[in-house]
């Protein structure tokens, strides 16, 4: 009888070991095929990012195509269309969506001191009434400081000496590397004109929060007159402490219509005195002799989406367009 016994262990013990060793394989081929899944995923997910990013490079192309044959895109209402960011159209296996800004009306922040490094007042002046003009939104809950300006002009000039706005009653300190070095993660002023707006980061009292909220009207391209045929409202707001909401609408209305010729055309325009024309007519155009536009474009396949972003400068005599910048997000 005893042997009987140790025999029935034996296999019990054998099917216990058995049955151990088919919950295993049965763990090991469930790993497996979900890390198989996982990577046909990976490379799916991988082929469609590059899809997206093969149509964003697409609308890039279209982009450029149209600012070589085209001067004025934002008073041509089939491209404004086409380019506002809101119209999706299909490319290939996915689809785009393109967005151009004209830099030429924005304010150029490398132009807050001439070429001497004397103070340019009146750009100083048209910055800060656009920092008035966004602080009069009753919809955010912080303002922008003044001292962004003093600030700005450091970070650009060449001198390592604090500017100081004393037309300013509070808040007119600029600030140089002595301050930048403290910071936790220490770095020089750069001393230069920024390459890019996004160089503002760095500047002194210029959160993200203030950024998104001033980027739209900066620029850092072009000769720093404002072009009146496509600034925005704000902009044209900050041509003039006398240029108010009213005028400057109509002055939108006026260029939908038909783009200005020059600016002599601004003297036709309801409630446009002479002193506000020759206050706009120093500093405004209608005739960049360099166009630059901010482009962005964005591609999308299945789920998936990709960026690209460039600046492309337009030389109005030729019609040829460099690629200034370009960037992949």
């Amino acid at each position: 009888m005893k042997p009987k016994k140790i025999k029935t262990e034996r296999g019990g013990f054998i099917l216990v070991v058995v049955l151990c060793m088919v919950i295993m394989m049965s763990v090991l081929l469930l790993g497996f095929n979900y890390e198989s899944r996982t990577n046909l995923r990976s490379v799916d997910d991988f082929r469609k990012a590059q899809e997206a990013l093969n149509c964003a490079k697409a609308g890039l192309n279209i982009a450029i195509a149209a600012v070589r044959e085209t001067s004025d895109i934002h008073n041509d209402k089939p491209l404004l269309a086409l380019f506002s960011g809101e119209e999706t159209f299909a490319v290939d296996k996915g689809d785009c969506s393109i967005t151009i800004s004209e830099e030429s009306g924005k304010l150029n922040v490398n132009h807050l001191k001439d070429a001497n490094g004397n103070l340019n007042r009146t750009r100083v002046d048209q910055l800060l009434r656009l920092i008035d003009l966004l602080n009069q939104n009753q919809a955010i809950r912080f303002e922008i400081g003044y001292g962004i300006v003093p600030a700005i002009i450091d970070w650009t000039d060449g001198d390592d000496e604090i500017e100081c706005l004393d037309f300013i009653k509070n808040d007119n300190l600029g600030a140089e590397s002595s301050h930048y070095n403290q910071l936790k993660s220490p770095y020089r002023c750069r001393n230069k004109p920024f390459e890019t707006t996004e160089g503002l980061l760095l500047v002194k009292g210029i959160t993200p929060e203030i950024f998104s909220r001033i980027h739209d009207y900066l620029t850092v391209y072009g000769d720093g007159k404002i072009n009146v045929n496509c600034a925005e409202k704000l902009v044209l707001q900050s041509l003039s402490e006398n240029m108010d909401p009213t005028l400057a609408q109509l002055i939108i209305e006026r260029r939908k219509f038909k783009p200005l010729e020059s600016i002599a055309e601004l003297r036709d325009i309801p409630g446009m005195t002479d002193s506000l024309y020759t206050a706009i007519n120093k500093v405004a155009t209608v005739k960049p002799t360099d166009q630059y536009y901010h482009v962005t474009s964005q591609g999308e396949a299945g789920s998936l989406r990709r960026t690209v972003t460039a600046i492309l400068r337009r030389n109005t005599e030729t019609k040829s367009i460099n690629l200034i910048l370009y960037k992949e997000l």
